[in-house]
């Protein structure tokens, strides 16, 4: 049996007896939470409980319920001033952990697999919950420890590390030449976003020029090498990261 399916044989494994390490004790409700909170300071945003119920789907009732049950587990502190949550040493390996084997698993859906963005992240949102430590490391050796997910973001633990140089797509102004770094990890929450992305090639390593920005409508015009035009909100275009050419 060849490495490819020994490692999706383990992924998909439904015996319930496989041997987890320390990790699966924490259930995925807590590691969803957890990433969520990581995500949101590593973009620069504070994680409050307004903003979790909005890239978790979930109501705010719920928010405040589990933020209770990630204090009481000392996995997060909260601001007094802005309520904001901050992850402990623990919720941080948790969540660490978590962010590397979703994007471990997305560079094998589309790698390999040929699966698009938007499929890969929705299946690698499901199994992160259940990948062992044994699986994990039988993935990196067999995609060559890959340093980014497929939408350029370092995967943790890695060696890969934010380009310092890049900057979101709305602060270039008309006639910048960019090459696009990554995609924030924001776009993966919007529907729709990742398949309209890939299948327009605003996607890492590829280059752009930007046409025109109009501040009035919020809009921004890009062109392709190949002289494709491309129209994207500001919105968007502040979730797609660039280096100057």
């Amino acid at each position: 049996m060849s490495d490819l399916a020994n490692v999706l044989l383990e992924l998909t494994d439904p015996n319930p007896e496989v041997a987890h390490d320390e990790d699966f004790q924490v259930t995925p409700a807590i590691e969803e939470y957890l990433e969520t909170i990581h995500n949101l300071n590593s973009e620069g945003k504070p994680a409050i409980g307004a903003r979790l119920a909005e890239r978790l789907n979930v109501k705010a009732a719920s928010v405040v319920g589990m933020v209770k049950e990630l204090k009481d587990k000392n996995y997060v502190i909260q601001n007094d001033h802005s309520k904001a949550l901050h992850l402990t040493p623990e919720g941080e390996k948790i969540a660490v952990s978590l962010a590397r084997r979703h994007r471990l698993v997305e560079r094998l859906l589309v790698d390999v697999l040929q699966m698009s963005w938007d499929e890969a992240h929705d299946e690698a949102c499901r199994l992160e919950h259940h990948i062992s430590s044994p699986v994990e490391r039988a993935l990196t050796r067999y995609l060559h420890n890959p340093t980014t997910c497929p939408h350029g973001n370092p995967i943790p633990g890695s060696g890969g590390v934010l380009n310092p140089n890049s900057l979101p797509l709305d602060t270039y102004q008309a006639g910048s030449k960019v090459i696009i770094d990554r995609i924030g990890e924001d776009a993966e929450h919007e529907p729709g976003l990742l398949k309209f992305l890939q299948s327009h090639s605003l996607m890492p390593g590829v280059q752009f020029e930007v046409k025109g920005v109009s501040p009035y409508n919020e809009t921004l015009v890009l062109t392709s090498q190949a002289d494709q035009e491309i129209m994207l909100g500001k919105k968007t275009a502040g979730k797609i990261w660039a280096v100057p050419v």
